[in-house]
């Protein structure tokens, strides 16, 4: 990238004095922590937080603070997309542009922490950053820059390693093997670092629900824990691995999997269905039309050479197109199952898989808003995934993910009522990341300027 390209990219943060408070006036607010909407209320936001909230008629406005008229509006809490895989910078713009204010990131390393430091200092625009340290998995590992662990001995020294660089949990990965896991349960808790990832091929989903292991990824585990008794996937013993359990999903027992579901809400493990990664497992032609939908403007030529679908670097090009086919497929059934979760008052989590190819960041959020519609939830449990049960989740409800004085001001104002459909969700008027606001004006002039400078590329 040319240096003026690299120039125009960065787009970080005015560097201002102390800005003025900003104030929202007769707007509806969403405050999800509960379903209704506080009609012809006030919100002031002071350096970053929440100052105050309530009927327009009783919130004094500050004398210099920066007024949006919010008649006919909505306000709710910023979107956190709960799995995500960052290697580009211009994502984190794309992320903001659409809303979603937090993200946990799957498979770290230096470059992730030190973009949180620079979003922290105000240097780059973009969402707040989790992340995991590098994917902990066996031998070969599935993903080059893995830490392969084969001997438990090693893994209070992993463990320790990922704490002092400063990421916030652990990812175990699929060629773990038993021994390595459970000692890495072990290592974790003493360090403070919770395990979250996939349920490694050599444990099942109930031995995973025993570690209480504190998120499992993509639903890991389900579909052979939930086999039916006749099914042909079970005899001489379930083939594991991921491609194996997509196709395991079309045998699934409905009874089978209602126990399931009451075992993992028993465990209060938190699951992230990922939905939309899977819809676009795709080859050929199809994965053509995918990379000219419009929001693929925004995505930097470097991500869209890497999903190039001929590409040696795009995964799904090298795979026999019935295994791409069956993942795709699993997702009606992959939806029933986390309906069937929701029944039984388990953890569900708003997540993308974003860096994957074709799943775009902050756009793809929304696709998965829908999914989980289509999976039976109403819109408000739908949007309470991707906020405040995603707080919850991270053990900090008191931070953000909900609408309340003290709470960070990431917020989303919208032109219609996301609870009557989450499609609204992306009708931005403007975004509010770390109390400053960015007008729907401000963010689409930006995408744009990106676009036209990777065209020019």
């Amino acid at each position: 990238m040319n240096l003026a390209l690299s120039l125009l990219l960065a787009f970080a943060w005015p560097q201002e004095g102390q800005p003025a408070p900003l104030v929202f006036e007769h707007v509806a607010v969403v405050p999800m922590d509960r379903e209704l909407v506080l009609q012809d209320h006030t919100v002031v936001v002071r350096d970053g937080r929440i100052a105050a909230l309530g009927p327009a008629s009783e919130v004094a406005v500050p004398a210099d603070a920066t007024r949006i008229d919010g008649r006919g509006r909505f306000l709710m809490p910023g979107l956190a997309d709960m799995h995500v895989h960052v290697w580009d910078e211009n994502d984190l713009y794309l992320f903001v542009a659409n809303g979603v204010t937090t993200v946990r990131n799957m498979f770290g390393s230096p470059l992730q922490l030190q973009w949180r430091a620079r979003i922290q200092r105000r240097e780059l625009v973009g969402p707040r950053i989790y992340t995991a340290g590098p994917i902990i998995d066996g031998k070969p590992a599935v993903w080059p820059g893995s830490v392969e662990l084969v001997d438990p001995d090693e893994a209070a020294a992993v463990v320790a390693a990922q704490k002092a660089a400063g990421y916030d949990f652990l990812k175990p990965y699929a060629r773990l093997s038993r021994e390595c896991y459970e000692a890495l349960v072990i290592t974790g808790e003493e360090e403070g670092l919770r395990l979250m990832g996939h349920v490694p091929d050599a444990l099942d989903l109930q031995d995973v629900l025993a570690a209480r292991q504190h998120t499992i990824e993509h639903m890991g585990g389900w579909a052979e824990a939930a086999q039916r008794a006749d099914s042909p996937l079970g005899m001489n013993g379930f083939r594991s691995g991921f491609l194996a359990e997509q196709r395991a999903w079309q045998t699934v027992d409905a009874e089978r999997l209602a126990a399931l579901a009451k075992s993992v809400r028993a465990a209060e493990v938190w699951n992230c269905p990922t939905l939309v990664v899977l819809q676009k497992w795709t080859q050929g032609d199809d994965a053509r039309a995918l990379l000219a939908r419009p929001e693929m403007r925004y995505v930097s030529p470097f991500l869209r050479a890497f999903w190039d679908p001929g590409a040696r670097t795009n995964y799904l090009a090298n795979l026999p197109a019935e295994d791409v086919l069956a993942a795709r497929r699993s997702v009606p059934a992959m939806q029933r199952a986390v309906a069937v979760l929701r029944d039984a008052g388990g953890g569900i989590l708003l997540g993308t898989d974003m860096g994957n190819p074709y799943v775009v960041a902050g756009f793809a959020v929304h696709e998965e808003l829908a999914n989980l519609i289509g999976a039976g939830l109403t819109p408000y449990e739908a949007l309470r995934a991707g906020t405040a049960d995603a707080a919850r989740c991270m053990d900090a409800a008191e931070e953000w993910g909900t609408i309340a004085p003290g709470r960070r001001a990431d917020l989303i104002l919208l032109s219609a009522n996301p609870l009557t459909d989450v499609a609204h969700a992306a009708a931005r008027v403007g975004v509010v990341l770390h109390g400053r606001w960015f007008p729907a004006e401000e963010l689409t002039v930006e995408l744009e300027r990106r676009a036209l400078a990777f065209e020019a590329r």
